[in-house]
């Protein structure tokens, strides 16, 4: 059985978090799906050490809601990834936006229905959804660039990439450490 909305959004960064606040502004009945086990989109997911937000933080905020602005205090001007991450937080929580955001859940196929024209949206988490609207909010960087070099498959050692950096960091302490940097 399909579950039927008015909107569906993918992803819960910056974009998608403000498109399910001005669609449930506008009475539409939205649902976000985000692949990740939280929101904040980019911010989520490049937690390397150093990343940070290469624009003053006023530039890089939510200017709708005059609330949000009082309410956030930036801790510096260019604020680094944590900081990022937590207003994103921030902003889910206090405009109640979690309710209708699916974490964990990757969008595998689309299709338009020109007989009802609604998109009927499939996960790899078995849902089938129908919507009216669909908004892809998945940014630049949401797909991870991994290098193409030949043998990488078989290196037994840790591969780290900036895009996926574990939540917890990586101990280098003690070992050998080889950094690529892709330039194009």
């Amino acid at each position: 059985m399909d579950q039927v909305f008015d909107a569906l959004v993918i992803g819960a960064g910056f974009s998608g978090l403000y498109a399910l606040h001005k669609l449930r502004s506008a009475g539409l009945n939205t649902r976000v799906i985000e692949l990740a086990e939280g929101v904040g989109g980019t911010w989520f997911w490049n937690r390397y050490p150093g990343a940070r937000c290469d624009l003053e933080s006023v530039e890089y905020s939510y200017s709708f809601s005059r609330e949000i602005e009082q309410e956030w205090t930036w801790t510096e001007s260019m604020p680094a990834q944590p900081e990022m991450e937590a207003y994103l937080n921030f902003v889910a929580d206090r405009l109640d936006l979690r309710r209708d955001i699916q974490l964990k859940t990757c969008v595998t196929s689309m299709a338009f229905d020109d007989r009802t024209s609604a998109w009927l949206i499939q996960t790899d988490q078995g849902q089938r959804y129908r919507a009216q609207f669909v908004i892809a909010a998945t940014g630049l960087l949401s797909v991870p660039l991994e290098p193409a070099i030949v043998g990488m498959n078989a290196f037994a050692g840790t591969s780290v990439f900036t895009s996926r950096f574990p939540r917890d960091g990586v101990d280098f302490d003690a070992k050998r450490v080889a950094i690529f940097a892709l330039v194009q």
